[in-house]
């Protein structure tokens, strides 16, 4: 079995592969380009282009749920809207804080 690439020790994180692997676990939406547009797993809407920014509402980052499910490889990784990944590495929460209204993303209150 063909090992899978892992994380690079540049800046730019996970190596393109990967980042187009994940991308495809993403929730796609009819009637929205799946190269472009998809929505994480609680709903917030992310952008392609986007990957690992933090200043676009539509900006997502990898999250790896293996350290807490004991997965490995891609079965641990998760696309994620950035805002709900920095919640799910700091404040390890269940809930989403940020998902879809509508076209565009917005904070729940929990």
């Amino acid at each position: 079995m063909p090992e899978l690439p892992t994380v690079s020790d540049s800046i730019e994180g996970y190596d393109a592969e990967i980042i187009r692997r994940v991308w495809a676990l993403a929730q796609t939406i009819p009637g929205n380009d799946p190269e472009v547009w998809r929505k994480d797993e609680f709903g917030a809407w992310i952008h392609r282009a986007d990957y690992r920014n933090r200043h676009s509402d539509y900006g997502w980052e990898i999250a790896d749920y293996g350290y807490s499910r004991r997965a490995t490889g891609l079965a641990s990784l998760r696309p994620m809207q950035w805002q709900n990944h920095l919640d799910f590495m700091i404040a390890a929460r269940n809930q989403a804080v940020v998902t879809a209204d509508g076209l565009r993303n917005a904070r729940r209150l929990l």
